[in-house]
């Protein structure tokens, strides 16, 4: 499925497909989640909303133990673990109808299935040449969104018959890819780290400011990009008065352009240091928010979305590069799970914060974005100059 580059190993583009056929089945799931529990079940939105929090809540545990436990027990075993609880607890999701049971199962799923991303974060990091880390990541984005425009088109058409098919289709895909981690994908943890891995948690992160610094900028990088999924579709909608197929688009724009142009722009941009590219992809979210002040039209929308998603495919593959090649070996999980932690802070507030501006006018809410994305942009670039830009693992 993917062009193969000789400096890096085989067992890595085993990873790459199966998380792509992975992220078909997830995505069948999760953009009909809502529509599920309020209308198959009747739930009153007050009850979606405190479902959704919970399963919310269990994702950001997740990513943080995961993380760890990638340290500890090896990533092949959590990956395994994400994969096969995971599958069970979503398939009984498309079988069973009481409230508070599904609050149950879709916390043990918000739990169980994003254990998969620190461990496979730090999988990349272990097995990756750091040379090709940044293309490695990007090829894994380029899977990823690939696997998103599928899996709602998929799960669109089974929905219409019968939402028990999405759960047990992504039930599926979750039992394929352990049974291929299971044979082909060993384990990746350094050998000599087998004696050394500290139990004191997050403890350790506590002492890299620099890392702690970037997590912070981090933060405010998703924050700000979180206004384009999150806040963009209710001003298109409630304020401008576009049908929500228009966002669909929109975001389906996102989507492509994520795939056709993530390989190219890493190419273009190999020789640039990491935290100089997420400067720049910064500045292109400030400037597509700031486009969106220039007119109404669905052009507008559809050339800041562009322009966006061009600081995406920069910004994202250089971020986990950074993250992978800082890591001391021996916790490089737990970095990995405080940088999805870190991510989905940002993303969590964003849609508050975002909401809070655009109630008190469009303009407001653009501008305060587009501040916040220069600001952040400068952040990067002086981070970039400054000492601690090394490794503690140098």
């Amino acid at each position: 499925m993917f062009s193969r580059d000789p400096a890096i190993p085989r067992v890595y583009y085993v990873l790459l497909t199966g998380r792509f056929f992975n992220l078909v089945g997830n995505s069948l799931v999760f953009p009909f989640l809502t529509i599920y529990l309020a209308e198959r079940l009747h739930a009153p939105l007050s009850t979606v909303g405190l479902v959704m929090t919970f399963y919310g809540g269990a994702q950001v545990l997740s990513v943080l133990v995961g993380g760890v436990w990638s340290d500890r027990f090896g990533r092949r075993r959590v990956m395994l673990t994400s994969l096969t609880l995971g599958a069970a607890v979503t398939f009984f999701i498309g079988t069973l109808h009481s409230t508070w049971t599904l609050i149950t199962l879709l916390s043990l799923m918000g739990f169980f299935v994003p254990l998969f991303q620190p461990a496979s974060m730090a999988m990349v990091g272990d097995i990756v040449p750091r040379e090709q880390l940044n293309y490695a990541y990007s090829l894994m984005r380029m899977a990823s969104n690939a696997g998103i425009i599928v899996g709602p088109m998929l799960g669109g058409l089974l929905a219409d018959h019968s939402f028990f098919w999405i759960f047990a289709l992504d039930a599926l895909s979750m039992v394929v890819f352990a049974v291929v981690v299971f044979i082909a994908i060993p384990e990746t943890r350094p050998k000599r780290a087998d004696m050394h891995v500290p139990r004191r948690g997050l403890s350790d992160i506590r002492q890299d400011p620099a890392f702690l610094r970037f997590s912070s900028l981090w933060a405010f990088t998703a924050l700000v990009y979180s206004q384009l999924f999150m806040v963009v579709p209710a001003y298109l909608h409630l304020n401008l008065g576009y049908p929500p197929s228009v966002f669909g688009y929109l975001a389906a724009e996102n989507a492509v352009f994520v795939v056709l142009l993530q390989i190219p722009i890493t190419r273009i941009t190999r020789h640039i240091p990491h935290l100089s590219l997420m400067a720049a992809g910064v500045l292109f979210y400030a400037l597509g928010f700031g486009i969106m002040l220039s007119g109404r039209t669905f052009w507008v929308f559809a050339t800041a979305v562009f322009i966006i998603t061009l600081g995406e495919n920069t910004i994202n593959p250089a971020a986990s590069a950074w993250v992978a090649e800082r890591a001391p070996e021996q916790i490089r999980g737990r970095y990995m799970g405080f940088f999805s932690l870190a991510n989905r802070a940002g993303a969590a507030l964003g849609p508050l914060a975002g909401g809070l501006l655009l109630s008190q006018g469009a303009v407001w809410w653009l501008v305060t974005t587009s501040l916040i994305a220069l600001v952040t942009a400068q952040g990067y670039w002086r981070f970039g100059h400054h000492h601690f830009a090394s490794s503690p693992a140098d």
